[in-house]
Parts: structure tokens; C-alpha cells; sequence
């Protein structure tokens, strides 16, 4: 395995871990608004329950009488207007959530390009060293032959001559 084969590597590795950290995140985000909605749906339960039942209540105890009616409807003002304001609160948050995981998404988009940005710059440094190391190798065989022949042709001189000699 060279060098290119590890930085691929590593850099691959890094990458899916940032991805499942990512997804960690996101599903940590999902998570906590099942929480939110679930508790929502509770207290809203709740909260008709009590008003059912306080109505109930006064509407057998109390009915004809305009005090206690009036009463009764400034509790359900006063349960529209705290149910208004739980939605308005749970909007906000959810508004919130909503904007994190898109600063989120745009840093994560921001990271990923920066790095295959890194990627396609390695790359291309690689490629230029290559050529670099094949041009070097060729001119070291060229070399190699030359010298070899020049080798071959010093003996061949030496050779005729021991021929003539015998």
C-alpha cells in the first residue's frame, strides 16, 4: 500500500466518521423533538382533561347563574390563551431546531467541500510527481543504454585486437 492508497484511505475514514457523527447529531436533534411533541400532547391532554372536568364541575353546580358562567368563561379564555401560548413556544423551539440543523447542513456542506477541494489538490500533486518520477526513470534508462553501449564499444576494440594477436 503507497502513500496515495493511505492518504485515500485516511481521508475516506475521516469522512465517514464525520458522517456518522453527523448522522448522531441528527438523529439526537430527531429525538428530542419526538420528546418535545410527546410532551406536548401530554400537557395538552392534561389540560383538557382539567378543563373538561372544572367545567363539568361548574356547569352542574353553578348553571344559570351569570357569575359563575362568567367565571367559566374566563377560564377558557385563560386555557386558550395558555394553550396559544405552549404552541407559540413549541413553534419557536421547533423554528429553532429547524435553523440549527440547517447552519448545521451548510457547515457540514462547507467541510465536505473544503476536504474533496483537499482531495482533488492531492491528486493533482500526485499525478505532477509521477510524471516527475517517470520522466527521471526514463532518462536514467536512456542513460543506462548509452553507457552499456559505450561500455560494449570499448571492448570490442580490446576483443579484435587479442584476435589478431593470436
Amino acid at each position: 500500500m503507497n502513500v496515495k492508497d493511505k492518504i485515500i484511505f485516511g481521508l475516506l475514514i475521516v469522512l465517514i466518521a464525520a458522517g456518522g457523527y453527523f448522522q448522531w447529531m441528527a438523529d439526537d436533534m430527531k429525538a428530542r423533538m419526538d420528546e418535545l411533541n410527546q410532551k406536548d400532547q401530554e400537557h395538552l391532554d392534561v389540560i383538557d382533561k382539567e378543563f373538561r372536568e372544572d367545567l363539568r364541575k361548574l356547569n352542574l353546580r353553578f348553571e344559570g347563574r351569570g357569575k359563575h358562567i362568567r367565571k367559566a368563561q374566563q377560564d377558557i379564555i385563560a386555557n386558550t390563551n395558555l394553550i396559544n401560548q405552549k404552541a407559540s413556544e413549541l413553534t419557536d423551539m421547533i423554528e429553532e431546531v429547524q435553523y440549527n440543523l440547517d447552519e448545521y447542513s451548510r457547515i457540514t456542506d462547507k467541510k465536505i467541500d473544503r476536504t474533496n477541494n483537499d482531495v482533488a489538490d492531492l491528486q493533482d500533486s500526485f499525478n505532477s510527481q509521477n510524471r516527475q518520477n517517470r520522466r527521471k526513470f526514463s532518462d536514467l534508462e536512456q542513460t543506462l543504454t548509452q553507457l552499456q553501449n559505450n561500455v560494449k564499444e570499448l571492448h570490442e576494440p580490446k576483443e579484435e585486437e587479442g584476435k589478431k594477436k593470436r
